[in-house]
């Protein structure tokens, strides 16, 4: 058995190269299958098509293909009406002039509050009432005085009634007349310290002939208004222009606006000039006044300077620190050329340009970059003072794109 073993190694050397042969051939073959398949299975690829270049063909001018020229929105310059006008923001406030925090005039403590926070008060109506202490001593003096008075006036009477029948010296009639003198002086000061209190007239007679003294004092709007703040209560301890007012009271019939505005625009401002205001809580409302008051010294920091215009709020739909927006009208509407905000490009010079069409072919379409002057903008569209013509054709939109465009493209 032994001796056949080196015969049957042998044989299989015999048909090694065969066996390398047909294991190539299977790998060769799996590997072309594999292929197959993953081409297959691989989506066809989009073919890229380069976009046809923007071609410089002189000195600030570029020739375009139609499909190109469509995305310009190419038209006529027109015509259009511009408002002279500045534009400012500012704030609505008060009126000043017709806002006050009304305080007791004395010291006393609050005997009543016959007002609200948005109620309509009419001028000399009681808001609240004070309890004063001196206010019955004041009272008590008038009441003594007026008694004075009258006794001394009779007694006055009297005397120049003997006199002439001389029955009494002329000496006793001088004494009574400077009694009634004195007791008259002291009558009309207890009314008048009863005035400083706020009484009127009516009062004041009121207490002299009922001989009724109150303690508490009416506080009256000194003008008819709205009252837009309380800060006080019944029981709360005020004096003359101390801490926070118990009530306040505005006119809303007119507002201020006011406004900060450069002072390099300051010669544009008058007053007198008419005023337009609109607000964002009321976009489609516009609000008249006129300029009233312009400052005297501008900011150091920020050089602007405060102009205020006094603002018609009949129904009152202003609120005072309202965020606004006010036109002045500076002299009477011009006509001039026009063009949309987007068909300006800033060069890097910071002049301004905009890219007009020349004539050129139903395929391609030539287009000439000009240097314009701008005014005002107004409703997007801005008024060109020099460089175009009505009727010129240009690119009304994306001119900026094309100026750099222009810069990248090569001849």
């Amino acid at each position: 058995m032994k001796k056949n073993i080196p015969d049957r190694v042998s044989f299989l050397r015999q048909f090694k190269p065969l066996v390398w042969l047909w294991g190539g051939l299977v790998l060769v073959a799996l590997v072309g299958v594999g292929y197959v398949f993953s081409q297959a299975s691989v989506p066809e690829k989009a073919v890229k098509v380069a976009p046809v270049p923007v071609i410089r063909t002189g000195v600030d001018e570029v020739q375009l293909t139609a499909e190109q020229v469509l995305e310009l929105n190419v038209g006529s310059v027109g015509v259009q009406t511009f408002e002279l006008k500045r534009e400012a923001i500012g704030n609505i406030d008060f009126n000043q002039d017709m806002a006050v925090q009304v305080f007791s005039p004395y010291q006393g403590r609050i005997g009543s509050i016959l007002a609200r926070a948005g109620d309509d008060v009419t001028a000399g109506q009681v808001l609240y009432t004070v309890q004063i202490p001196d206010l019955p001593v004041a009272a008590s003096m008038l009441i003594s005085a007026a008694g004075t008075l009258k006794v001394t006036s009779q007694t006055l009477r009297r005397a120049q009634a003997l006199v002439e029948s001389q029955s009494i010296p002329l000496k006793e009639l001088q004494q009574n007349t400077a009694d009634q003198q004195a007791a008259e002086a002291a009558y009309q000061a207890a009314r008048k310290t009863l005035s400083l209190f706020g009484l009127v007239n009516k009062e004041i007679e009121e207490i002299e002939a009922k001989h009724k003294i109150d303690t508490e004092m009416p506080i009256r709007s000194p003008f008819a208004g709205r009252v837009t703040a309380r800060a006080g209560a019944v029981g709360q301890l005020v004096q003359p222009g101390s801490g926070s007012a118990p009530l306040t009271v505005a006119n809303l019939q007119t507002l201020w606006m006011v406004a900060s505005v450069p002072e390099s625009e300051l010669a544009s401002y008058q007053l007198g000039q008419p005023v337009s205001v609109k607000v964002p809580a009321y976009p489609d409302t516009t609000f008249s006044g006129k300029v009233t008051y312009i400052a005297d010294v501008a900011d150091a920091v920020t050089h602007r300077v405060v102009v205020r215009a006094d603002v018609g709020n009949a129904k009152r739909l202003l609120k005072p620190q309202m965020l606004a927006t006010f036109n002045i009208t500076l002299g009477q509407p011009v006509s001039s050329v026009a063009v949309p905000a987007n068909a300006l490009a800033r060069e890097g010079n910071g002049a301004l340009s905009v890219w007009v069409s020349q004539e050129g072919t139903p395929a391609v379409t030539r287009f000439k970059r000009r240097a314009v002057q701008a005014g005002m903008l107004q409703n997007g569209m801005v008024q060109i003072t020099d460089g175009l013509k009505p009727g010129e054709k240009i690119a009304r939109d994306k001119a900026l794109f094309l100026s750099n465009l222009y810069l990248i493209t090569v001849n």
